[in-house]
């Protein structure tokens, strides 16, 4: 198991992706997407123009944020959205418009995930790893041990740093 793993592990042990203050900066430039709308419309931009625009632009911040992340958590992030999705980015424009308006896609392009942490977990990051990784049945991270699919707790544990692993 690797050292990068671990300090990752830990990072979402304690933190949570939800949490962390790169992503709360993403979040932040997310919401900011709507200042551009608010151009655009300025400058008679059509709601299908806007949509894509918005569309494209969040899908680059996810981009740029998730490659400035440890080394793993992208791989990982990639990983899940493309199962999610079948697409590593997420949904594509054409995929929105199948359920959604213009107004919609504008809207949801500058609203970040709410759920993110029960979409992410700890329990999915540690699977993805060695599944990719490992073939050994058991691993150590963090404060728990992976044993033939099951989470048991190490003999030392500090529990002021204890998170909820099935958010």
């Amino acid at each position: 198991m690797t050292d990068e793993f671990e300090q990752e592990c830990r990072l979402l042990y304690e933190m949570g992706l939800k949490d962390s203050p790169l992503r709360l900066e993403y979040e932040e430039k997310v919401r900011d997407l709507s200042i551009l709308r608010e151009q655009m419309e300025t400058e008679g931009k059509t709601k299908e123009q806007i949509a894509l625009t918005m569309h494209e632009r969040r899908r680059e911040l996810g981009r740029l944020y998730k490659e400035a992340a440890p080394p793993l958590f992208p791989e990982y992030i990639y990983y899940a959205t493309a199962g999610k999705y079948g697409d590593p980015l997420g949904p594509t424009f054409e995929m929105l418009r199948r359920k959604k308006t213009y107004e919609q896609i504008i809207e949801s392009a500058s609203r970040p995930i709410k759920d993110l942490d029960s979409r992410l977990t700890l329990e999915g990051f540690r699977r993805w790893y060695f599944s990719k990784y490992s073939s050994t049945e058991q691993e150590q991270c963090g404060h728990e041990t992976w044993q033939h699919g099951t989470w048991r707790p190490n003999q030392i544990h500090n529990s002021t740093n204890n998170r909820d692993l099935e958010r």
